[in-house]
C-alpha cells in the first residue's frame, strides 16, 4: 500500500475534521517518494528510542498519538531532540501521522477504552460533534449500578495495567450538599465524566459524581474537590497507552492491503512512580 491510501484509510477511519481547532493532526512528515508500506509502528509518543526501533523493524509509517510536530520550525539543529527525531525520519523515508484528537473523538476511540471496563447504561459525549453520530470530546457514562468508589479504583487500575492511581477526594460536606434532593451516600458512583490526557479544561463544571482523567493542575483538584466530586489522575499517557492495543486489531480489520501494524515496546511513560 502506497503512503497516500494508507493516509486515506486513516481518515476514513477517525476524520481530521474531528480534531480540535488547536491540535496538529494528519501526515506530518511525507516521504520524498510514494512508499510502499508494508509495516506501520503505533505509539503514543515518538520518541528517538522509538523512532530507532521503527528503523530495526523496518516500519516505513509511525502512526503517532501526539504529534511530535506541533509548533513551526525556524531551523533544524542536532542539539535540539524533536528536530532530530523529524531529520532522522526523512533521512530514513519514514513517514509519520499523528490522529491525536481525532482518535479521542471518534466512537468506540480512545474515551470510550477508557470508560469500557465499567457496566453502564448510557454514553454521551461531554461535548458532542454535530456533524459525526456518536463522536465528541470526553464522555459522561451513567453507571448501571452505583458503585463504592474504592471497587471503580480497582476497576480502573485493573483496566489501564498500573499499580497507583491519584485521588482528589470530594469534600464530604460538599458532596452532602450537591445530593441534597437525593441524599446519595458519599463515595457512592453513579455518573462519571472522563477524559483522555489532561482533563482540567474539559472536565470544568461537568456535573457528575467522579472525573477520570491522566492529569490536572493543582487548583483544578482543589475546585473538583470543593465542588463534592472526586477526581482520579492516573497520569497523562495511561490514559491512552492501552489504547493502542485495541486500535491495532480495529486497523487491521478495516485498512484495506497488505500492511502489518505493531504496537512499539520501546514507547513508555516518561513518570515513573518510586
Amino acid at each position: 500500500m502506497r503512503v497516500k491510501e494508507l493516509v486515506r484509510q486513516l481518515e476514513l477511519l477517525a476524520p481530521l475534521n474531528l480534531a480540535e481547532s488547536w491540535d496538529n493532526v494528519g501526515l506530518l512528515i511525507e516521504p520524498s517518494t510514494d512508499a510502499k508500506i508494508k509495516r506501520v509502528l503505533t505509539t503514543i509518543d515518538l520518541t528517538e528510542p522509538v523512532l530507532e526501533e521503527a528503523i530495526t523493524k523496518q516500519c516505513e509509517f509511525i502512526l503517532s498519538y501526539h504529534p511530535p510536530i506541533f509548533n513551526s520550525f525556524k531551523r533544524l539543529l542536532q542539539s535540539n531532540a524533536k528536530d532530530r527525531i523529524v531529520m532522522k525520519c526523512i533521512a530514513n523515508n519514514i513517514s509519520v501521522y499523528s490522529p491525536h484528537t481525532c482518535w479521542d473523538s471518534i466512537d468506540n476511540g480512545v474515551n470510550d477504552w477508557i470508560g469500557s471496563c465499567f457496566d453502564f447504561s448510557s454514553k454521551v459525549p461531554i461535548t458532542p460533534n454535530l456533524s459525526v453520530l456518536n463522536a465528541g470530546m470526553g464522555r459522561i457514562l451513567t453507571l448501571s449500578t452505583p458503585l463504592p468508589l474504592n471497587k471503580i479504583c480497582d476497576i480502573l487500575r485493573s483496566h489501564l495495567g498500573i499499580k497507583h492511581l491519584r485521588l482528589g477526594h470530594a469534600d464530604s460536606q460538599c458532596w452532602a450538599r450537591r445530593h441534597m434532593s437525593t441524599n446519595q451516600q458519599y463515595d457512592t458512583i453513579r455518573t462519571i465524566g472522563i477524559c483522555a490526557g489532561s482533563g482540567g479544561s474539559l472536565l470544568k463544571g461537568v456535573d457528575t459524581d467522579l472525573y477520570i482523567t491522566g492529569e490536572m493542575s493543582h487548583h483544578e483538584v482543589l475546585a473538583v474537590i470543593a465542588e463534592g466530586r472526586s477526581v482520579l489522575l492516573s497520569e497523562h499517557t495511561h490514559t491512552e497507552r492501552g489504547f493502542l492495543a485495541t486500535v491495532v486489531k480495529l486497523l487491521h480489520a478495516q485498512v484495506e492491503g497488505d500492511v502489518e501494524f505493531v504496537v512499539s515496546e520501546a514507547d513508555r511513560n516518561p513518570i515513573e512512580t518510586i
